[in-house]
């Protein structure tokens, strides 16, 4: 395989046949990055951590009480608390491979805290689930669930689709024959894999992380719709008549103090728009917010997968030098996707708007379909042309529907609609470049 545009592929792998080893006092530390490549990741772990500020404004802007915005923020503190330590325990070391399973964060501090941001947020686009719904999780469920997603499941996931043994990576291609024939990048296949094998192109995470945290959230919303089924089965049969004509009914006290039957109490619109686009007590400033500080944070989410601004170290004959392009090159890409998706997503309001004659347009659900877009570029963001990143964001805002119209139809409690803007758009795009 040769040319230019296969440069992303092994960049990563590039770096491991580069480091050096040395002594950080009793520690044996590798350098994989040089000076400013190093500052390169460690600038964007920071930005890729505040990611949890947007999410946190996000996930506040669908609830209205005081309790509940306390447990927002609550669960937001625990669940980065809980990631911390699984991740230094057990989820790098997992991640890498290791045996023992145990520690490892000694092998590289910059990379260990820059998979670190990734696995924390993956835990914490779970969260926004099932945030105002009365049937809540406890902080104890929030913590085991943060736990084990830091611990060994995105670690574990992350393994499979990055390291150079992963059953999905590319890089089990790359044998350590990695060099520049005139000015281009030529790979040597190791004997075992051939160029028709099975792999997934998820630069920057558009599987691992969004995937893997939409799924959790499915998972959730699926658990809690099987326990209202069960609690509704049981409950047939045993209510008084007087209970279940309450529970189904409101009543009203005309002036002569007499019991009026106002009808039943409002149940799930009938109206697939309406029901999405509903204009409730949200605080729609905190989604603005949020989503302008995701999508800043963003661009350090998938330009810093790069994980190097300058190349391999200056004394090396064959160190790549166009990494700063292939960075521009995300950038331009994700500005174009979410500029068309945020477009398509403002029509669809409007739209919304006048079929159901709503008082204003539902300026949430705009946020929601910028997020899908942002979701959707990451995985391709390295590979694909401004053109095609137009299309996707396109595309992006109508799958993040189809998404909401499943979760409709199946009557899904999802109160920050965290699986169509994860879960579907991945799902889809996150594999597209499977070959």
């Amino acid at each position: 395989m040769t040319g230019n545009d296969n440069l992303p592929l092994c960049s990563s792998y590039r770096h491991e046949q580069l480091q050096l080893d040395f002594k950080v006092g009793n520690d044996f530390y590798h350098d994989r990055y040089t000076d400013a490549s190093a500052g390169w990741v460690l600038a964007a772990s920071i930005l890729i951590f505040f990611m949890k500020a947007g999410f946190l404004f996000v996930e506040d802007a669908f609830v209205s009480e005081p309790s509940e915005r306390r447990r927002v923020i609550i669960s937001k503190y625990l669940d980065t608390c809980a990631s911390a330590i699984a991740f230094w325990l057990f989820g790098f070391a997992v991640s890498l491979g290791l045996q023992p399973a145990v520690l490892g964060e000694d092998r590289d501090y910059i990379l260990w805290f820059f998979r670190f941001t990734f696995s924390s947020n993956t835990a914490t686009i779970i969260g926004g689930t099932l945030i105002g719904e009365k049937r809540k999780m406890k902080l104890v469920a929030v913590f085991l669930y943060a736990f084990l997603i830091s611990s060994v499941v995105h670690p574990y996931v992350s393994q499979q689709l990055w390291s150079d043994v992963g059953v999905f990576s590319p890089f089990k291609f790359c044998n350590g024959t990695v060099d520049t024939v005139n000015g281009k990048l030529t790979i040597q296949y190791t004997s075992n894999h051939s160029p028709s094998s099975l792999f997934v192109l998820d630069f920057a995470g558009s599987g691992a992380v969004h995937l893997l945290g939409g799924m959790g959230g499915l998972l959730l919303t699926v658990c809690l719709k099987i326990e209202q089924k069960l609690k509704d089965h049981h409950k047939v049969g045993r209510q008084p008549q007087e209970e279940m004509q309450n529970s189904t009914s409101m009543t009203a006290k005309s002036d002569d103090n007499v019991p009026v039957d106002v009808g039943e109490q409002p149940q799930q619109p009938k109206n697939f728009w309406k029901w999405m686009y509903h204009l409730g007590p949200e605080h729609i400033e905190y989604a603005a917010l949020g989503v302008l500080i995701l999508w800043t944070t963003w661009f350090a989410f998938n330009c810093g997968s790069t994980e190097s601004i300058s190349g391999g170290r200056n004394d090396d004959p064959h160190a790549f030098k166009i990494y700063h392009a292939i960075a521009g090159r995300i950038a331009l890409n994700m500005v174009v996707c979410a500029g068309s998706g945020g477009l398509m997503a403002i029509i669809v309001a409007g739209f919304v708007q006048l079929i159901t004659d709503a008082d204003s347009i539902n300026t949430n659900e705009i946020a929601n379909g910028i997020l899908s877009c942002l979701v959707a570029i990451t995985g391709c963001c390295a590979f694909v042309t401004p053109w095609v990143s137009f299309a996707i964001g396109l595309v992006a805002v109508w799958f993040y529907h189809l998404g909401c119209y499943i979760e409709y139809k199946l009557d899904l409690k999802d109160t920050a609609r965290v699986v169509p803007v994860h879960a579907w758009r991945s799902l889809f795009l996150s594999f597209h470049c499977c070959s």
